[in-house]
């Protein structure tokens, strides 16, 4: 009887169990848990610990924060990648110590910028923007950007450049003879300028376009008084007395022996007198321009040809301080690939003036493109004409080393001849702190001054750092 009840006992058991597991309901994938109450259970598991293994600790520890130092080099070692498919405008900054020999010595400052108006177009090279500052010891201020627009699919281009300079320099007068001869009046000057153009393609890479430009100079000078000076010192020692000493002794015994003319001291003064300009001269622009473009790179091309031919017009109805003027200009660059990392570039520029222009808006030759080694606008006048090889070298990953010969003239109030050519050699480095786009240090040399004059014996010379290659 007991042995019944065991087994009517044992089967309601086995029943009861059957019945409760076939009320279960079937597990399905909202059963289980989220992925955020996943990771609150393990942290609260890991809460739990009583302590964690030896092992691990170093994963929970904080990261150690980089130098300074390390930064720096992890920022620049990336900065060359080509971003401007992610970001709107890939920025970097660079800052430089420079040395020129007619400024001092300085600190300047370069900001490049690349971007692509279209991210969905990888064949049209990126626009790009640069900044550059430069403050020296010889109160030199310097604030200069430029940009280049590329639209669709390189079919039209936007233009853009502007600086603003405070210079306390020299002015040699107008002509090769002025300045060779060495003559220079001290001049501060205060420059805005501004540049824009725009050009549409009419056939593959043949484009025409147009554009405009504002210019303001403003002088500040003095005359040195050398004529009356030197009369004096004649009289003093007709008089007897000794010959004075120091640098005006120099210059009267040079004065002397005809080596030395202080009726051409002052050259700005003479320039102003003599011509009626202001010295505070305001010029605005209207052009037209053709171009052949075939570069792969508009800023650092290693193939292709660039050719442009523009004229502009600075009519007195717009507010122009001289006259009416026009001025013509022709460009014509080659470049093209030699052995591997070897680039070859060749640059011809002429520029010719009609009309009498503003003091400051003669062609001037030297500067941070062209004839580079000489003071910009010691040699200036109507027309010009400037030519120059450059043989450029990458040597490892992102250096690079440049090296170049030029030559050039300058004539219209003096008469074109050979003997007047000028030239011009240097050497360069080069660092690609963005893709494609290159910081330029360069050393230029000219020709030696003219002896005569004790401020003006040694060879010409300047030191430029700047974004992109001089052409």
């Amino acid at each position: 009887m007991k042995k019944g009840y065991r087994t009517i006992l044992t089967a309601c058991m086995l029943l009861i169990a059957y019945t409760a597991a076939g009320q279960q309901p079937e597990k399905d994938m909202d059963a289980f848990p989220s992925t955020e109450e996943a990771l609150s259970q393990i942290g609260s598991a890991a809460a739990r610990s009583p302590k964690q293994p030896a092992d691990t600790a170093a994963l929970t520890s904080p990261a150690q924060r980089k130098g300074f130092i390390r930064r720096i080099i992890d920022y620049y070692s990336r900065s060359n990648i080509d971003r401007t498919f992610e970001k709107k405008i890939d920025w970097s900054i660079v800052p430089g110590p420079n040395y020129s020999s007619d400024v001092g010595f300085g600190i300047g400052f370069l900001v490049a910028g690349l971007y692509r108006i279209d991210r969905t177009d990888s064949v049209t090279a990126p626009s790009n923007i640069s900044i550059y500052g430069n403050v020296t010891t010889e109160k030199f201020v310097l604030l200069r950007f430029s940009g280049d627009n590329i639209f669709n699919h390189n079919k039209q281009r936007l233009s853009y450049a502007g600086a603003f300079v405070y210079f306390p320099g020299a002015f040699y007068g107008v002509g090769y003879n002025a300045g060779a001869e060495g003559y220079a009046q001290e001049l501060t000057t205060t420059m805005g300028i501004f540049r824009i153009s725009y050009c549409t393609a009419l056939a593959g890479r043949f484009y025409i376009g147009v554009s405009g430009g504002i210019d303001y100079t403003g002088a500040k000078y003095k005359d040195t008084g050398m004529v009356a000076y030197m009369n004096n010192v004649k009289a003093d020692v007709d008089a007897g007395k000794p010959v004075p000493g120091g640098r005006m002794g120099e210059l009267y015994t040079l004065w002397q022996e005809g080596r030395y003319d202080p009726a051409k001291q002052d050259p700005f003064s003479n320039y102003i007198t003599d011509s009626g300009d202001n010295p505070n001269a305001f010029n605005t622009s209207l052009g037209l321009f053709a171009q052949y473009d075939t570069r792969d790179v508009t800023f650092n091309a290693s193939k292709g040809i660039f050719i442009k031919a523009e004229a502009k017009w600075y009519p007195e109805w717009l507010g122009n301080t001289r006259r009416n003027f026009g001025r013509f200009t022709l460009t014509f660059d080659f470049y093209r690939k030699l052995w591997k990392g070897a680039i070859f570039a060749y640059d011809l520029y002429a520029d010719f003036t009609a009309g009498t222009p503003s003091w400051h808006m003669y062609a001037k030759m030297g500067g941070m493109e062209r004839m580079r080694g000489y003071y910009e606008g010691r040699y200036r006048d109507k027309r010009l004409v400037e030519t120059q090889i450059e043989l450029r070298q990458k040597i490892y990953r992102r250096h690079g080393v440049v090296a170049w010969i030029g030559g050039g003239q300058v004539w219209g109030t003096d008469k074109f001849r050979w003997d007047n050519t000028l030239y011009s050699f240097g050497c360069g480095y080069r660092f690609e702190f963005k893709n494609r786009m290159n910081i330029r240090l360069d050393y230029g040399w000219g020709v030696y001054g003219n002896q005569n004059l004790p401020w003006d014996r040694k060879r010409s010379s300047a030191f430029l750092f700047t974004a992109s290659e001089a052409f």
